[in-house]
């Protein structure tokens, strides 16, 4: 078997509500909708939305945690703060060598955003 891609899937308690946050905030843009279970798409990242009514496997809202590797981090995080965006962890340098960010969803469920910090030696 080759393992060819994944999807984060993200149960959340308020369908409406998440959809508006992850594209009016975030920036992602709807891909498909099925009932209460949405798909969202940034360039090349998939994650999909669980509602409370979809009829799959049914998780608490807010356990969600994931990283996103990106480019232009820094441009990113100023642009989704301006627009609210709940950030959780500040952008900074990491001690693992990545410049990163966290934010939260309003269930609380965790995206973390970062990129690999180029070193000159």
């Amino acid at each position: 078997m080759k393992a060819l891609s994944t999807t984060v899937v993200i149960h959340v308690s308020d369908m409406s509500r998440a959809v508006k946050y992850y594209t009016e905030i975030l920036g992602f843009k709807p891909d498909f909708e099925f009932g209460d279970y949405t798909g969202l798409t940034y360039d090349d990242v998939c994650i999909h939305l669980s509602g409370q009514k979809n009829q799959g496997v049914h998780k608490a809202p807010g356990n969600a945690h994931f990283c996103i590797e990106c480019d232009k981090v820094d441009a990113y995080y100023d642009r989704i703060k301006k627009r609210g965006a709940i950030i959780s962890c500040p952008i900074d340098d990491r001690i693992y060598g990545m410049r990163d960010f966290a934010i939260d969803d309003e269930d609380g469920n965790t995206l973390v955003f970062g990129m690999v910090i180029t070193t000159q030696q």
